[in-house]
């Protein structure tokens, strides 16, 4: 098992990645009045965190509702031998697919899809069972999304750290 070099991030880090995640189109100036630094020092942090990998990217949420897809599910992927290892690849051309999760487990994998009616539900399942013989799926509709893509915080971070400590004696 590998382990990646984690940066260390102080509290003023944390800050600015909560804020950033609150509205990444905050200037630096507004950011660094919020986190008590001068622009050009709010700047190099939230370059060093991009650099770091920790900020991946930045991208406005668009909310499907509003575009016509009246129904998102969840489906449950299982699959055999090497078409798991290639799914993702396979999934690719399906627009429909917002985000894919390789599984261990009973399920290979999670698929979030999103579509306009049920028949169009039924065609994106269609172009999901015909990537290969061996794929099988169970379809859950989402009723209701509380927390979509919520935010990472320092405390949850802390609260991680504290169990994961507790659980390696470390």
């Amino acid at each position: 098992m590998s382990f990646e070099s984690k940066p260390v991030l102080d509290p003023k880090d944390w800050q600015l990645l909560e804020l950033l995640q609150e509205d990444a189109r905050t200037g630096y100036a507004e950011l660094g009045r919020q986190v008590g630094l001068s622009a050009p020092a709010t700047a190099e942090r939230v370059k060093r965190l991009e650099d770091a990998g920790v900020i991946r990217g930045y991208r406005a949420h668009i909310d499907p509702r509003k575009l016509g897809y009246a129904i998102e599910a969840v489906i449950r992927l299982r699959c055999d031998g090497g078409v798991c290892a290639r799914i993702g690849q396979l999934l690719a051309d399906i627009p429909e697919v917002l985000d894919y999760r390789r599984l261990a487990g009973e399920d290979s994998g999670s698929l979030r899809v999103i579509a306009m009616s049920v028949s169009h539900l039924q065609a994106v399942l269609d172009r999901i069972l015909k990537i290969h013989s061996s794929v099988s799926t169970t379809t859950l509709v989402v009723l209701q999304a509380p927390y979509t893509n919520r935010p990472l915080s320092r405390a949850s971070w802390l609260d991680g750290r504290a169990v994961w400590n507790d659980d390696t004696g470390a």
